[in-house]
């Protein structure tokens, strides 16, 4: 079983969703099957002379290959998050490239048709459209991806933030029961362990009991049968 964890914690964390989804799947099928085997061993341990050793052997070997499991599902539900917040990053980099193309197209588009050009202005200049400062708009639009990039920063920084402080309470709202169940698994198996034993006990000095009853009925009876005449 040692083996078995090793090769658990030795796997790379996961690159893709996918790949992350599939890891969490399995990491929930590989704790169902250290549960059974850890039970297996509560079994075999039951019938040793030795329990309690034997118990705590096996408890720690089910607790390294659990710690193993819950790190490779760690590592892709970190996968998960991280994909998500690029998503959300690259949705907010298009709304913004989108907003900002609006906004260059509106800014160099032609009078509509039945506008007055502006008084005081020569004919020749009133027929034509002023083009728009290009280095203000550079600067504009350096600005604004600045700004965009900060907020998506926060935004992904406040989101993970979020998410953990989410996963620590629900681990800590989880850590009881799971502790409780894992006491009454315990207290099972050792009241189990206490009952086999007794029985054992019993069935020995019941066996043992009747081998002094035949030695002592065999004491009785005279070596050559005649009954003591």
């Amino acid at each position: 079983m040692m083996l078995f964890a090793a090769a658990v914690a030795a796997q790379d964390a996961p690159a893709s969703r996918g790949e992350a989804q599939a890891v969490i799947e399995r990491a929930r099928g590989e704790a169902a099957e250290i549960e059974r085997r850890y039970e297996q061993a509560q079994r075999e341990c039951a019938g040793r002379v030795l329990v309690n050793p034997c118990l705590e052997r096996a408890r720690s070997e089910r607790d390294e290959q659990v710690r193993a499991v819950r790190q490779r599902e760690v590592a892709a539900r970190d996968t998960l998050r991280r994909l998500d917040a690029e998503d959300r990053a690259a949705a907010r980099s298009r709304r913004a490239a989108e907003r900002e193309a609006e906004a260059a197209a509106g800014a160099g588009a032609a009078p509509k048709v039945g506008q007055q050009p502006a008084a005081g202005k020569a004919p020749a200049e009133r027929g034509r459209v002023p083009a728009p400062p290009r280095e203000a708009d550079d600067k504009q639009q350096q600005a604004a991806a600045r700004k965009a990039e900060a907020e998506r920063r926060a935004a992904e920084l406040a989101a993970e933030q979020a998410q953990r402080a989410a996963e620590r309470q629900a681990r800590a709202a989880q850590a009881p029961a799971e502790i409780e169940r894992y006491e009454e698994r315990q207290r099972a198996a050792a009241a189990r362990a206490e009952e086999k034993a007794r029985i054992a006990e019993e069935n020995r000095k019941r066996r043992e009991r009747r081998a002094e009853e035949r030695a002592a009925a065999k004491a009785k009876t005279p070596a050559d049968g005649s009954g003591g005449k």
